[in-house]
């Protein structure tokens, strides 16, 4: 709610001040339907009419936190196990978390949580629900965790310290009938030390029929344990289930750098975790219900050295300089840059060029912006030998490639850019090979004039945009002229 409620704000300030506004959500949940369906998804679908939205892939590219599965009339269950991530101390293979599975309609199905004997490969407890339940759940716990209404069964205590839950009804949004699995175990250390029996859930459904199930991540995942005709989870579904709207931008991760600079003046690394140009491993994707993939594209998310909170930065203790890469004390306030990696990092950097495209055209829509990205987005080794091939959706986000594009576009329209000179832009890596980009040209003239103002290089193409090399001028000023009318300095190193 309290997103909306800042959406909300963003949105009635464009409105009053009549200025395009780009939106960055670097947030997100694992719980929910995946299908845009939600009340979320569907808010920002609408919110996205009145401005471009980024959303934050996620972080769980790398955990099989997802199953899904088509049933066929020789294969009609899906089944798995409920694997702990972390040791915890005090909790046995601690498993917490929520798991909802997804009818692909209204079709129910019979859903089970169930104890497994791994030993002996055997189901010594389940919990059936075969009917819609409208929401109610059934609970079963342990003595300890016993609650008015929860049920206690001898070989479930045996097993574990906690509770698990099951509870079924159809989706209001989205028409789909659903699963709600709540669950709290700890081994049993009297009778489940050597963590023999293990927790799952198991579906029974209808041939030609699909569920897509999704656990939370934060302490668990799916896994078969090794067990014939049990089924291992998939990271295809890890994605943010908020990154599931249809009319937003959905950002992955990929590497730049894997060290940087502090300034204690030591160089620090994540020791080879994210190699420059790959994907980053946990960035989040999945092939969705109605056949999307996402996320759209992928933008640089790790390592990324950003601006941090003033009040974060001076009001916690134990930051010293190690932690912090770049600072500016001003006469009033103090600011404060800090490296962090993740889909978090990688989402702003879209939006934040997208926000430039609008100073170019502020007419820019959605879907507009989406061909743009996809268009441009680059396709090199990285993409094509790094990560799965949805991950990375259309590639690497290339923010000064879709702005070449955007005012090609706006200068194909009618009155969309005023100046002439917005047209123009002139870049350069190296400071001696050059681009020009004159947006909407036929044809280009660049003439390079040095400081006395004689000419000292010509150059031409018929397209809107050439590379010229300077690298035989003497260094130092240059005003580069194109088409007798768009100037620019530029510096020759």
């Amino acid at each position: 709610m309290f997103i909306a409620y800042g959406i909300e704000g963003v949105l009635n300030y464009a409105y009053d001040t009549q200025k395009p506004a780009v939106i960055n959500l670097s947030l997100g949940s694992n719980t929910g339907p995946h299908d845009g369906s939600d009340v979320m998804a569907q808010y920002l679908d609408l919110a996205a009419k009145e401005a471009i939205i980024c959303v934050a892939a996620g972080n769980s590219g790398d955990i099989p936190i997802a199953l899904t599965k088509t049933f066929t009339e020789t294969d009609l269950d899906a089944k798995t196990f409920i694997y702990p991530i972390y040791e915890i101390e005090n909790y046995y293979n601690l498993r917490y978390g929520q798991i909802y599975v997804y009818s692909e309609d209204a079709t129910e199905f019979v859903i089970k949580a169930v104890i497994y004997n791994k030993s002996r490969g055997t189901i010594t407890f389940q919990s059936p629900i075969s009917a819609n339940t409208n929401g109610e759940a059934t609970y079963y716990a342990s003595p300890d965790y016993l609650q008015d209404g929860d049920l206690s069964n001898i070989n479930f205590t045996r097993a574990f310290n906690g509770y698990v839950g099951i509870g079924t009804m159809t989706d209001e949004n989205s028409g789909r009938y659903y699963a709600l699995i709540d669950f709290f175990t700890s081994d049993n250390q009297t009778y489940n030390a050597n963590g023999n029996y293990i927790l799952g859930f198991v579906v029974e459904g209808t041939a030609g029929k699909r569920v897509d199930c999704f656990i939370d991540g934060t302490y668990d995942y799916f896994d078969n344990y090794d067990q014939e005709g049990w089924d291992e989870g998939s990271a295809n579904g890890s994605i943010s289930d908020m990154a599931c709207a249809k009319n937003i931008i959905s950002v992955g991760s990929y590497n730049t750098r894997d060290t940087w600079a502090s300034l204690d003046g030591a160089m620090y690394s994540y020791q080879g975790l994210y190699p420059a140009g790959k994907i980053t491993p946990y960035s989040a994707y999945g092939t969705l219900i109605d056949g999307r993939n996402v996320p759209l594209v992928c933008a640089p998310g790790a390592t990324t050295i950003s601006s941090s909170s003033k009040y974060y930065i001076e009001n916690t203790s134990g930051i010293s300089n190690g932690y912090l890469q770049g600072k500016y004390e001003g006469t009033t306030r103090n600011s404060y840059w800090h490296q962090c990696a993740g889909t978090s990092m990688a989402a702003p950097v879209v939006a934040g060029s997208i926000a430039l495209w609008l100073e170019a055209d502020p007419t820019l829509t959605t879907d507009e912006v989406k061909d743009i990205i996809a268009q441009t987005a680059i396709v090199d080794d990285d993409v094509t030998s790094s990560g799965d091939s949805i991950q990375w959706g259309a590639g690497k986000f290339d923010a000064y490639a879709g702005l070449k594009e955007v005012i090609r576009r706006a200068e194909a329209g009618v009155g969309k850019i005023d100046s002439n000179n917005n047209r123009l832009m002139v870049t350069s890596a190296d400071g001696r090979n050059y681009n020009v980009f004159l947006g909407g040209a036929n044809h280009i003239n660049v003439a390079l004039y040095n400081i006395a103002g004689q000419n000292v290089a010509n150059y031409s193409v018929n397209s809107d945009e050439m590379d010229f090399d300077a690298s035989g001028l003497p260094k130092g000023y240059y005003i580069i002229n194109v088409n007798g009318t768009h100037s620019q300095r530029i510096i020759v190193k």
